[in-house]
């Protein structure tokens, strides 16, 4: 198995799990969803990007997330059956609320064009 084929199907693996770790164990009121998982070439880290919605509660998700990413690493570590296992890390996707703010300004041209 190709190296990029291997690392694509851990990102997988590890998306899955992790999404449904998060919407059995996050309390929030927040759509929290995974928009990337990116684990590097030696299998030691993985980065995952979170999008929320209301984008405005997406500290207050990552600093929860944050509280309990040891309990989080131990689940995964405990229920994948891979080694090594990387350790993961959270970050927001801003990718998304850019896309939505630069639609809005493009909306207003278009008024302003109109008129």
């Amino acid at each position: 198995m190709s190296e990029e084929r291997r690392l694509k199907r851990i990102d997988e693996l590890i998306h899955r799990f992790v999404a449904d770790l998060l919407r059995k164990e996050l309390d929030t009121d927040a759509l929290v969803t995974i928009s990337s998982v990116t684990t590097t070439g030696n299998i030691q880290d993985c980065a995952i990007g979170i999008t929320v919605f209301p984008f405005e509660k997406s500290k207050e998700v990552l600093k929860e997330i944050e509280k309990n990413i040891y309990e989080i690493q131990q689940e995964i570590n405990k229920n994948l059956k891979m080694r090594p296992v990387p350790k993961v890390t959270f970050k927001i996707d801003e990718s998304q609320e850019k896309g939505d703010k630069i639609l809005r300004t493009l909306d207003k041209i278009e008024i302003k064009e109109e008129d």
